[in-house]
């Protein structure tokens, strides 16, 4: 008889340690090139591809690499949490990268917080979407403003930035836009 295991979007062990697996592979080509990443920058919604980054930089001997979590105004429930030292329940999210969408963050993902360095920021969604254009131009892919609100640290020259020289930015998520939805977020950003 077949049973129905359910797997949360996020906040679950097997998705951190899938997600883990890009740290693995980002290490294993930054050792084999001489080129290592001082920071690691990931867009923030449930936790779990957060959770994933920490567990492998921690497995990988990085424990002393920062991150940076990154989530859009309205859709921030990591950057509530860490100014309430607690988890918060957002009351909605209003922000367009609904795929940042949980309205609470896994506890898992705050806890990092607590043993490792995490510098939490927020971005607008018109600064994610904007880098989601640039992004389009430089690289030739469509990423959603979820992926956005990471590359908009880089593409805006952030502060939090100034610090690092080599930043590993985790690029993600496209299938939640296509040209039609980025054209009519820039026209309502007036970008």
């Amino acid at each position: 008889m077949a049973c129905a295991v359910y797997v949360p979007p996020f906040d679950h062990p097997d998705i951190w340690d899938g997600n883990a697996t890009l740290i693995d592979e980002a290490a294993a080509q930054s050792q084999a090139m001489q080129t290592p990443f001082d920071v690691v920058i990931c867009s923030v919604g449930g936790g779990g591809l957060m959770s994933g980054v920490l567990q492998g930089l921690h497995r990988n001997g990085l424990a002393q690499v920062p991150l940076i979590a990154v989530e859009t105004e309205g859709a921030a429930s990591l950057h509530g949490a860490i100014r309430a030292g607690q988890l918060i329940a957002l009351p909605a999210i209003t922000s367009i990268a609904t795929t940042l969408g949980a309205t609470c963050v896994a506890q898992q993902a705050f806890d990092w917080t607590r043993r490792h360095t995490v510098h939490s920021i927020t971005v607008s969604d018109a600064q994610a979407v904007e880098a989601c254009l640039e992004f389009a131009d430089d690289m030739r892919v469509l990423v959603e403003p979820a992926c956005g609100a990471a590359l908009a640290v880089a593409y805006r020259h952030l502060p939090v930035l100034a610090q690092f020289e080599q930043p590993l930015i985790v690029v993600c998520g496209g299938i939640g836009t296509d040209l039609a939805k980025l054209a009519a977020w820039k026209t309502q950003f007036g970008l």
